[in-house]
């Protein structure tokens, strides 16, 4: 398994939470490499997101791969673009309304 992410507010809170994560890890045979493991760090890249600070945020090479995206003439272009985008929709206000014609031109098969 990868990817455990324990968050809290204070030190003292990480600390508990780490401590009652691990007990749980060991309960279950599961072991960790002291080399991959990030410990109080105020922001983390994890499935394409940042999250840190209080806040979720899309990645910053994310962002620039949709600016440099070549417009999509074909239906399977459109649909992988779509594809792409539609992991971010959340950070993207009126996102159905703006992938409309997107949308429109892909059921034209």
């Amino acid at each position: 398994m990868d990817n455990f992410v324990i968050s809290a507010k204070t030190i003292k809170e990480l600390k508990e939470r780490m401590i009652q994560f691990l007990k749980i890890a060991e309960k279950h045979n599961l072991y960790f490499k002291r080399s991959k493991c990030n410990l109080n760090i105020e922001e983390i890249l994890i499935l394409g997101v940042v999250i840190g600070k209080g806040q979720v945020q899309i990645e910053q090479d994310k962002i620039k791969v949709v600016k440099k995206w070549k417009t999509p003439m074909k239906i399977k272009k459109v649909e992988s673009f779509l594809g792409f985008a539609n992991f971010y929709k959340r950070f993207i206000q009126n996102f159905s309304h703006i992938a409309k014609p997107l949308n429109e031109f892909k059921g034209k098969k």
